[in-house]
């Protein structure tokens, strides 16, 4: 396993920009931490509560009280850009509030706090109410984005796993923490080590490898050469079921990979296909929104370099709740990153292309417009990923250009229809406090049964794939999920299955090992 950590924890993609990472440390992980060690005992009865799993409360993994105290200075000294980038946003809105009455914003300008310089625009919206707007690219070459802090933590297997948004990973005698920086190409040697031989002591060296943890390092490799990817037949379209959100698209020479979020082989689940089961060249890979169970630097990492294209939803503009893909991918190495707008497509190969259609729901009515639906086009099938969409208004899919005119060959769509509270997620971005009632009313929420049934509907979708809902321990720390037949998601499938019965057609709730296969067919002929 190779886990991307940022002041120790976990480098989920809110925590990554820098921006977003400055309050999210400040007014999030800071505060869980010193919460635990006031009342350790409260937190270690909450997280032997299974129920309990994605609530904010520490989980030290056998650390000490001392470790932990001592992490967490670790986490303030290295943090000390973000933590003052946290404090500027906040006189900056404070300023603004005062002093942005209507009148010009040149005056202004020189009382912007100093971290943020040069790198925002002040601006009102159309109903004269000041904000201000990131240059993104430019906030990665500030000093928040602080790239000492980034390392990589590797273990020689999988072990139960602390929720991302609630403990750090500590330094642990089964760890070996090698720090460099995520855009290093020293990763990518690494990481091309599970397709081709390496010279360990030689990787060891380059990786800046201690003398004292070569054995532990070199332990993490063999000899026995991985199996060779097995293409589809030429003429076929294939498709493969990885985990959560992640599907494999395939024809006999072209591959498009979507929300990669993968698991590792010999990590004590025998049923999912991981790392070792893709090809060694992926044409594209298509990422639908920011949320961590779509966005795995840890997995997006040790594929770099067999990635030729990441295609993103493009993004509102420096916006604070909303960062740019992108400029995030191309601050972590990734070289080729295209933006799609909506309606926009990018071709991947003859007869292989991806369209961004709009993507309604699950971000709490936030004003967030990275995010997209694609549609993949391969060999002349349709298959649609609506991820977590919730279709509030069916006349969205009516008006966009030949969508409803070709039946879908595949829907994929996910049933998260009960969804964590607003702040959840997007607490520490938000300006001034917000009531009980309308945090727990504006949620994370995707799909229920009659909703995906509807859809499924109104664009002829011959096969409906529900995404599946805590049914991968692996991924457990990334969803904060676990399966539970009793679980409201889980009744909607069942219920989302009988609705399709009824309508001659078939759904099926994605787990384990899924793959379809379809012969190609000539686009234009019905």
């Amino acid at each position: 396993m190779a886990q991307p950590l940022l002041h120790r924890w976990y480098a989920w993609p809110y925590l990554l920009a820098p921006h977003t990472g400055a309050l999210n440390l400040r007014d999030r992980l800071l505060p869980i931490v010193d919460s635990y060690l006031k009342a350790p005992h409260l937190h270690d009865q909450v997280i032997s509560d299974p129920n309990r799993y994605g609530a904010p409360f520490l989980d030290p993994q056998g650390a000490t009280l001392d470790e932990v105290r001592e992490a967490r200075e670790s986490m303030v000294k290295e943090g000390q850009a973000k933590l003052r980038l946290a404090d500027d946003i906040g006189e900056l809105r404070d300023m603004l509030r005062e002093k942005a009455l209507g009148g010009p914003m040149e005056p202004l300008y020189p009382l912007v706090p100093d971290s943020l310089r040069g790198r925002v625009e002040l601006v009102y919206d159309t109903a004269h109410r000041p904000n201000f707007r990131f240059f993104e690219a430019l906030m990665y070459s500030s000093p928040a984005y602080e790239r000492h802090g980034q390392c990589v933590s590797l273990t020689a297997k999988h072990s139960p796993q602390p929720f991302v948004y609630s403990s750090p990973v500590l330094p642990h005698p089964d760890r070996l923490d090698i720090h460099l920086p995520f855009d290093s190409p020293v990763w990518d040697e690494l990481f091309a080590a599970r397709l081709e031989p390496v010279d360990v002591p030689q990787l060891a060296q380059r990786l800046g490898v201690a003398d004292a943890d070569l054995p532990a390092f070199t332990a993490l490799f063999h000899d026995v050469p991985p199996a060779r990817h097995t293409p589809p037949a030429p003429g076929d379209v294939r498709m493969r079921y990885l985990n959560h959100a992640t599907v494999l698209i395939e024809t006999g020479d072209t591959s498009v990979l979507l929300d990669p979020v993968i698991g590792y082989t010999d990590d004590g689940f025998e049923r999912h296909y991981t790392l070792e089961d893709l090809p060694r060249h992926i044409d594209t890979v298509v990422i639908s929104h920011f949320h961590s169970d779509h966005f795995s630097l840890e997995t997006l990492l040790q594929l770099r370099t067999r990635i030729g294209t990441i295609v993103v939803p493009r993004a509102s503009g420096g916006s604070l709740c909303d960062p740019s893909l992108k400029s995030m991918l191309q601050a972590l190495g990734f070289s080729d990153v295209r933006e799609l707008a909506e309606l926009e497509t990018h071709h991947v190969a003859e007869h292989v292309q991806v369209t961004a259609l709009p993507f309604v729901g699950e971000h709490a009515d936030l004003d967030i417009r990275t995010k997209m639906v694609p549609l993949v086009q391969a060999g002349g099938r349709r298959l649609l990923f609506a991820t977590d969409i919730t279709p509030l208004e069916p006349a969205l899919f009516n008006n966009i250009p030949g969508l409803t005119e070709t039946p879908l060959d595949a829907l994929f769509i996910g049933l998260e229809c009960v969804g964590a509270p607003l702040n959840w997620l997007y607490g520490p971005m938000l300006e001034g406090k917000l009531s009980r009632e309308h945090n727990n009313g504006r949620r994370l929420k995707g799909s229920n049964a009659a909703q995906a049934d509807e859809l499924a509907r109104q664009l002829g979708a011959r096969h409906v794939y529900a995404y599946a809902m805590g049914l991968e321990p692996w991924l457990k720390h990334l969803t904060g999920s676990e399966y539970d037949p009793e679980a409201e998601p889980v009744q909607q499938a069942g219920v989302l299955t009988r609705l399709s019965a009824e309508r001659g057609i078939t759904a099926e709730l994605l787990r384990d090992r899924g793959e379809r296969t379809w012969p190609a067919v000539d686009p234009a002929k019905p």
